[in-house]
């Protein structure tokens, strides 16, 4: 957490967002469900909706999740953990929370078997 409240403050120049996007962009029906992390460790997780087809993007915004019944902090850290249907799953890069309006794309890529997260 930044004492401030205001990442932009505490001289740090990671990436704070309050929506996360998933663009399917890959050659599956693509889930995807939201990690809230302690360094490397997931500490907790919560859906975000049913599977959604190739071509289509879903965004979730961050400040109306709740994780083990609590709100997530400025600074707490996230990153999308991604299911192929029929196929397997893979985490995507981490961001840091903050009520800002903005939001982080990333774009899922490949077949079931093997497939990116990259950052848009």
């Amino acid at each position: 957490m930044h004492p401030s409240g205001n990442p932009a403050e505490s001289g740090q120049h990671e990436l704070h967002v309050q929506h996360i996007a998933c663009a399917n962009n890959a050659a599956f029906v693509l889930r995807f469900i939201v990690q809230r992390l302690d360094g490397d460790r997931v500490i907790s997780q919560t859906p975000t909706g049913g599977g959604f087809p190739a071509g289509q993007t879903r965004s979730v915004d961050l400040s109306a999740l709740r994780f083990h019944g609590q709100a997530l902090d400025v600074g707490d850290r996230v990153r999308i953990r991604a299911r192929a249907l029929g196929g397997t799953r893979r985490d995507g890069p981490s961001v840091a929370f903050a009520p800002n309006g903005h939001t982080a794309t990333f774009s899922v890529r490949g077949t079931t078997l093997s497939f990116s997260i990259n950052p848009v």
